[in-house]
């Protein structure tokens, strides 16, 4: 039972009268050196600023009798030393800093912090007694008036090797005196900042609604409140989705667009807070992918807060105004073209301004991140009201709560990690868990039981370094099929049995070690219908050498610009310097087939039938949409939408007020008992032949006599149990919205909801591992339209 004592406390402040303002000096003697580590390389002031814990809990601490800090301690960590300084006489000093890697000397014209003024800097290490490496080590000049205190701080930012920070001085007035370490007879400890009881310790709120209350570790105690939203989930729970092989570097539409995204991810991770991904991840060093983190954010107590984006490639951050993901976009913040995780400034979009949060509330946020190369990471920051200075600070995962009503469901099968030391072999089952098999003492660590195993024809652009894995011409050769390069006797042609429509190429140049100069270095490259009439593509190409290493990825090739060709001759005019023989590793072509106007293809798109060739090479087919064979809508309220089956429609449903429902069947339309159609709302039904209405729709539209914003969708199910594909076409740029309803019209999950411009057929993947079984609506809503198709899960 939670007790009450805010009442007594109360008295007995007011008892107390006036406050005495607080001193920060505290024993003589000596000051405190803290640290604070866990920085991937060497840290900066903005690093060590944008540290949660900065600077009222470090890493650790040590109590020092001068101003010389340990010396050769740890790597990779950022050291700190504040206090006061006194001198008994007036007289001027100038002070001297030495430290290693980097370092600086702040001190105060008096014992206020605020006043505090950099006075020397390293900038290049030093030795412990290097005092003349670089001028700004020694300060100007200063008088310090004998009595008085002054506030200074140091710090030290330590990548590897050793590390050390010293302050030395002497009066201005003997500038050849030796320079001597600040020492006990004239510093004081600083004594103030927040002093607060661990993160974690149990404590009460004083809200007899809350449960699980822990201190902060800012003197606040938190308490978890109670919610009528199910989608809240685990407190302290962040995990990214992560989306791989997606190239390109815009959130829209390279990673929206995918058809994965965003419920068909390739691995999740659990964060620290609202910042990734982890530096021992995976992908913190993989390039061409993306990432969704949603979640609930509260905060310890109500006040204002400011928020910061950062992130590498393109980033978007939304807050809703409270814990519905409908109003996500109320905040949103944004980075462009990638910025360092520290660089605040870069533009306004960065920032979501001052904004009141209250204290015992939920507020909704969702990160959309595409990393493109390099760099990897995507960082909320936050301004708070209970942090001892008001800068940017990372948003951790105490305040934070897991989203737990996604569908997201990672392919079975994919290695992962369930975070049971106790388990090897971990993977995804078929509930989306995380589950590894039970082992016990040196099992556990079995190094082969944790090997990754990969798809033995999984895709990659290494290429071995045997010279069965290349092609090499040598001694005597035939002549060269095309006339116009008899000079060139390394020659090897293509046949493609049927014309295609060629585009890119990639090349591998020959890769055998210490044999590389075999590899074709200028080089024709010749096409042709019949094998005897050719034409030059370009002109002379350069082909690099290989390097002769397993991990050769090849270049792009020449690129054929939609030419038709059965036949591709490759001519060496010279190679990179082997008297013998040419040749190289391995060619790719990207091309499609060209077969004769009228010869049956397959276009690719689920959304047509009867596809053929034209005569300008392409695979075309005819829109067909015709939804569900047969369809039943019981007594719920309807939605605006057009409602399509090939055979029948039968339906108790009722058509509320305002709205526009249209049913199209090829054979019957049945309105059972029930079906009822209410004041002012509009129904029609039309008995029509579904291909042939759609074969007839797809000529006038060609003709351009058809609305241009028509479209068409389609659920399918794919090789792949429990996963669905969601296929829409679109003809003109336009919002587009495409959501999973439960039977009574609740939206399960937003799959889609931006502007589109690229035009086209496009797909969405929808797993159904965590769908209760049932009926389900998929709606498309696009071009003032909505369009409806029932999905059955109830098997």
């Amino acid at each position: 039972m939670k007790r009450f004592y805010h009442i007594l406390l109360f008295i007995l402040l007011a008892s107390t009268g006036a406050v005495k303002a607080q001193s920060c000096i505290g024993p003589a003697g000596q000051v405190k050196w803290a640290y604070w580590s866990g920085f991937s390389n060497t840290p900066d002031m903005t690093d060590l600023s944008a540290l949660e814990d900065f600077p009222t809990r470090p890493t650790g601490s040590q109590i020092l009798g001068s101003l010389r800090s340990p010396i050769n301690y740890t790597d990779f960590y950022v050291g700190m030393i504040r206090g006061f300084i006194k001198v008994p006489q007036t007289a001027n000093y100038i002070f001297n800093l030495t430290s290693d890697d980097k370092g600086f000397f702040y001190l105060s014209t008096n014992q206020s912090p605020a006043n505090k003024v950099k006075r020397a800097e390293v900038t290049v290490y030093t030795g412990v007694d290097e005092y003349n490496k670089e001028p700004g080590q020694t300060s100007a000049s200063i008088q310090l008036v004998g009595g008085q205190y002054y506030y200074f701080e140091m710090y030290n930012f330590e990548g590897s090797g050793g590390d050390h920070m010293t302050l030395s001085w002497k009066k201005a007035s003997t500038p050849d005196a030796p320079w001597a370490i600040v020492d006990f007879n004239y510093i004081y400890e600083y004594t103030c900042g927040q002093v607060c009881p661990e993160r974690g310790t149990p404590c009460n709120d004083g809200n007899a609604a809350t449960t699980n209350d822990q201190q902060d570790g800012f003197c606040n105690c938190v308490g978890t409140y109670p919610t009528a939203n199910a989608c809240v989930g685990e407190k302290g729970l962040v995990e990214a989705y992560y989306y791989d092989d997606i190239v390109g570097t815009y959130v829209e539409n390279d990673l929206t667009n995918s058809p994965k995204f965003p419920l068909l991810p390739d691995r999740k991770e659990k964060l620290k807070g609202a910042y990734g991904p982890l530096p021992t991840s995976p992908m913190y060093i993989n390039d061409n992918y993306g990432t969704l983190v949603q979640g609930f954010l509260t905060v310890p107590v109500s006040g204002n807060y400011e928020f910061n984006i950062t992130g590498d490639g393109q980033t978007f951050f939304f807050l809703s105004k409270n814990d519905s993901i409908e109003y996500k976009q109320y905040h949103q913040a944004a980075v462009w073209f990638g910025v360092d995780e520290t660089e605040h400034s870069n533009s306004s979009l960065q920032n979501i301004a001052a904004t009141y949060l209250e204290k015992g509330k939920y507020y909704y946020f969702e990160f959309r991140h595409k990393e493109n190369t390099w760099r990897d990471h995507f960082n909320l920051y936050w301004k708070t009201p209970f942090h001892e200075n008001r800068v940017w600070k990372r948003v951790p995962a105490f305040y934070l709560f897991d989203y737990k009503c996604e569908v997201s469901c990672i392919a079975q099968g994919t290695p992962c990690n369930d975070d049971n030391p106790f388990t090897n072999d971990d993977k995804v089952n078929a509930n989306c868990e995380c589950v590894g098999t039970p082992c016990s003492g040196p099992d556990c660590n079995d190094a082969s039981a944790r090997y990754k195993v990969y798809d033995s024809c999984s895709p990659t652009d290494n290429l071995t370094t045997l010279a069965e894995a290349a092609w090499v011409s040598c001694g005597t050769l035939k002549p060269n099929p095309n006339p116009a390069r008899t000079a060139n006797k390394n020659w090897i042609m293509y046949d493609f049995s049927s014309p295609y429509k060629f585009q890119d190429t990639r090349v591998w140049n020959y890769n055998v070690t210490g044999e590389t100069n075999k590899g074709f270095k200028n080089v024709y490259v010749d096409y042709s219908l019949d094998g005897t009439t050719w034409q030059a593509l370009g002109g002379v190409y350069t082909w690099p050498q290989a390097p002769g290493s397993a991990d050769y990825s090849g270049f792009l090739g020449p690129n054929f610009n939609d030419v038709k060709a059965r036949y591709v001759l490759i001519s060496a005019a010279n190679n990179w310097g082997d008297a013998t023989c040419s040749g190289f590793s391995k060619i790719t072509f990207n091309g499609s087939l060209c077969d004769i106007q009228g010869t049956p293809c397959d276009d690719g798109d689920p959304l047509t039938q009867y596809d053929k060739f034209d005569n300008n090479c392409n695979c075309r087919g005819v829109n067909i949409n015709c939804a569900t064979d047969s369809l039943k809508l019981d007594r719920s309220p309807l939605t605006d939408g057009d409602f399509k089956a090939i055979k029948g429609i039968a339906a108790q449903s009722l058509v509320p007020t305002t709205k526009d429902i249209t049913f199209t069947a090829g054979n019957s339309i049945v309105l059972l008992p029930g079906f009822e159609v209410n004041a002012s709302a509009v129904f029609t039904a039309n008995i029509a032949d579904c291909v042939q209405q759609a074969f007839s729709n797809n000529q006038k539209q060609r003709n351009a006599t058809e609305d241009k914003s028509v479209t068409e969708f389609s659920t399918d199910s794919t090789e792949a149990e429990k996963l669905k594909k969601i296929v829409f076409r679109i003809n003109k740029p336009g919002h587009v919205k495409l959501k999973l309803k439960d039977k009574s019209e609740n939206v399960v999950v937003t799959l889609i909801d931006q502007y589109f411009e690229n035009l086209g057929t496009q797909t969405k993947l929808l797993p159904t591992n965590k769908l209760p079984k049932g009926l389900y609506w998929v709606e498309l809503e696009y071009a003032g339209k909505i369009l409806k198709e029932q999905l059955d899960l109830t098997k």
